[in-house]
């Protein structure tokens, strides 16, 4: 029975993820209008650009059609991008979204080139591809992207100033999202030009000088806005009016003409910190609204009809149900003969709060847990640097590659020291004296078994990947929650991810022996206890994003310094994990009564969903 129930429970995510890849590629293809490709393309310097390209199937040399070439940030890939290139892709345009240099599949080749592969894509678009208008071609980068885009502009201001006939117009517009600011007077003139940076956005605090009584991010009252637009249409603001926050830039507004390539368009998204771009729709309305006013879309639909939401929530579908499968995947594998050892239904709870005084300090303890840890993650993260730099290598290392997740790993070791000190405060203040050892809570592991476990965390990632494989062969798409993601990896991406996977693993194993061990209470049913250990691991950490972002968006400037976004951001995604991770190992653990099998499988599986994004280019 309990076979037949784990069989039809794996039929359903598989089910799931059927439905996640179905849905998400009729999406990114407008439902077949648009075909993706998954290209490269080898520079002068030996360097290869992957890049991916949506191409709608009107584009032919009979019909050549304008491009879009999009640079994705730092720490992101071609698929970050997914959801703009999605919208510009189903209204006609072709569009382009490198990995950059050093990110992805692209080679390892950051001194190579000024904008990391971007001018070399802008390059081989214009110049070889027939199905192309390349006089209409527009470009925007996000973040880093946006430092690309300033470069590749400068560079072609550089040109036009310095050797006119030689200069070549590549590029119809461009728009620069959420850089850190840097003076656009030198930009080549002639071409249209959009700024974009979020309302909340601290990077938007970069590059601008404060203008008191106006939040950091308002780009309506910034002097260096109104220099812009009069770069591209002179004497649009006096020299009085610079200075002078009652003169406001209208955000939205064409200033000059696009017609006559003197544009100049600000826009200032009031639904997305710096992290949160790639999913905001003010930003992917403005990536819109800008080059179908640029640049004629051969499909023109309004750019408030946006459908990029269903792609998001179908690719996250996939994501979800791929996490759920490893329990079923898991209790089908103890039927076989080679993990059957392993199957030990787990004893009843040995622990017990007998009294209003046990109870008030489980609250307190619980408490303390669940919110120091995400209190302290802006500050823990800041000593990544300091410990990696003990290697002479900054805050990376020949291992340990990605500064991101470097950032998570340190803060993760920290939470599972803190989380083992209250657990043994916890039991010695009230199991032990209670009678319950450490001996009932499972402790101790076979080496048997632990082969076991190592063999079943192969079995079920495999399997997990196998699902990945599936559906970027048929659909070439995959599964991913904003930066969190199960995406295709070659072997030396999966080697470098599976490089923190120990860390993950440790951090689950502590958290099993808290959630499995002594929260386990008798006299209460499982379902609610399950619902308090779920508590119990993300209570804090939601109240602690909450309370930042709640800030955020009514001061304008969030908690503490400027920097502090990034580990905000980092809790964020955490809460996903903070809840499948203790559902998860609790239906593996009633299994087998194993603390470490479900922290193995489901450490090993969310360390590689937490480091796809930021995949290793192959050596």
């Amino acid at each position: 029975m309990k076979k037949q129930k784990s069989l039809i429970a794996l039929l359903v995510c598989l089910a799931l993820c059927l439905i996640s890849m179905i849905g998400t590629w009729c999406g990114i293809t407008d439902g077949g209008n648009v075909k993706v490709y998954d290209l490269s393309i080898d520079t002068n310097k030996g360097d290869v650009v992957r890049f991916l390209e949506y191409r709608p199937k009107t584009a032919s040399a009979e019909n050549p059609v304008p491009a879009i070439i999009y640079s994705p940030g730092n720490d992101s890939t071609a698929e970050s991008v997914r959801l703009a290139s999605v919208e510009l892709a189903r209204r006609g345009y072709d569009v382009f979204v490198l990995d950059l240099l050093s990110a992805g599949h692209s080679s390892i080749g950051v001194g190579n080139s000024t904008t990391f592969g971007f001018q070399e894509l802008i390059d081989y678009v214009y110049d070889n591809l027939d199905y192309i208008d390349n006089a209409h071609i527009g470009i925007a980068g996000y973040s880093k992207g946006g430092g690309n885009v300033v470069r590749v502009m400068n560079d072609y201001g550089t040109q036009q100033r310095e050797d006119p006939d030689h200069y070549v117009r590549k590029v119809d517009a461009a728009l620069i999202m959420a850089p850190p600011f840097s003076p656009l007077g030198d930009v080549a003139k002639g071409i249209n030009l959009g700024f974009a940076a979020g309302l909340y956005d601290p990077y938007s605090r970069i590059g601008f000088a404060p203008v008191e009584g106006y939040w950091p991010g308002d780009l309506s009252v910034k002097r260096e806005m109104k220099e812009t637009i009069n770069f591209g249409v002179p004497g649009t603001f006096a020299e009085a009016d610079l200075d002078n926050p009652d003169v406001k830039v209208e955000i939205g507004h064409t200033y000059g003409s696009f017609s006559e390539n003197t544009a100049r368009v600000v826009y200032n998204p009031a639904d997305s910190t710096h992290g949160s771009g790639m999913i905001s729709r003010g930003f992917i309305f403005a990536t819109v609204d800008f080059f179908m006013k640029a640049i004629p879309a051969p499909n023109p639909i309004d750019a408030n009809n946006l459908t990029y939401l269903s792609v998001m929530l179908f690719s996250a579908l996939g994501l979800v149900a791929l996490l759920a499968m490893t329990v079923p995947v898991t209790l089908l594998l103890l039927d076989t003969p080679l993990f059957a050892a392993m199957r030990h239904p787990a004893k009843p709870p040995v622990s017990a709060l007998n009294t209003k005084k046990d109870w008030t300090i489980f609250v307190v303890a619980s408490l303390i847990a669940g919110f120091v840890p995400p209190i302290m993650a802006p500050v823990i993260i800041q000593q990544t640097s300091k410990i990696f730099s003990l290697t002479g290598q900054g805050t990376t290392g020949s291992i340990f590659v990605y500064g991101v997740a470097n950032n998570v790993v340190v803060w993760m070791m920290f939470s599972a020291l803190f989380l083992l000190a209250m657990f043994f405060l916890f039991y010695n203040v009230i199991h032990k004296k209670n009678g319950v050892k450490l001996a009932d809570y499972n402790i101790k592991v076979s080496l048997a078994d632990v082969g076991r476990i190592i063999l079943m965390v192969f079995a079920v990632v495999l399997t997990c990947r196998s699902v990945v494989w599936f559906a970027d062969y048929f659909f070439k798409v995959d599964f991913r929650l904003v930066d969190l993601s199960m995406a295709t990896m070659n072997w030396n991406h999966l080697r470098v991810s599976l490089c923190y996977a120990p860390f993950f693993i440790l951090y689950w194993c502590i958290n099993s022996l808290t959630m499995n061990g002594c929260n386990r209470f008798k006299n209460m049913s499982e379902g609610k206890n399950l619902l308090l250990c779920v508590l119990c691991n993300t209570l804090g950490t939601v109240v602690v994003v909450l309370v930042y972002y709640i800030c955020l968006y009514k001061t304008g400037c969030g908690i503490g310094a400027f920097g502090n976004w990034k580990a905000y951001m980092m809790l964020s995604y955490m809460i996903l994990s903070a809840t499948a991770g203790p559902i998860i190992n609790r239906k593996i653990y009633n299994a087998t009564g194993s603390l470490y099998l479900g922290p193995a499988v489901f450490g090993t599986l969310i360390a590689i969903i937490n480091t796809a994004v930021y995949t290793l280019p192959a050596a």
